[in-house]
């Protein structure tokens, strides 16, 4: 095996090791102001979770938040999303740990047109 192929295959587990190590942000709550009725609230609850094997080897952990908004949203539907709880916990196992992110989110319907004034009723006859 030629120098070159060795120091190759010894950087493959560093590459593939740093790779874990990307995250991708969520944006929580709503995108752009609008008009809701604060009285249609439905509450939507998500469970992501993942593991550290050995302390060394990630699965699934670092995108649980992007997870968890992304079916919230799937499941609210065109509803406002609006006030957004993120609880982080774990549990120590033998092979090593088990990360959740528990997401609750606040949906609101949107609000309906608002009624047209007199003036602009007037214009229309």
């Amino acid at each position: 095996m030629s120098a070159r192929l060795a120091k190759t295959l010894s950087m493959l587990p560093l590459a593939w090791l740093l790779c874990a190590c990307a995250g991708t942000p969520a944006q929580l709550g709503p995108r752009e102001p609008v008009a809701y009725d604060p009285d249609d609230r439905i509450d939507y609850a998500v469970t992501e979770c993942g593991a550290q094997v050995l302390i060394f080897l990630p699965l699934w952990t670092n995108d649980r938040l992007p997870r968890a908004m992304a079916l919230i949203e799937e499941r609210a539907g065109d509803r406002y999303v609006a006030s957004v709880r993120v609880r982080e916990r774990w549990t120590y196992l033998v092979f090593g740990e088990i990360l959740c992110t528990d997401v609750v989110a606040a949906t609101f319907g949107r609000a309906d047109a608002p009624d047209p004034s007199p003036a602009a009723d007037a214009r229309l006859r």
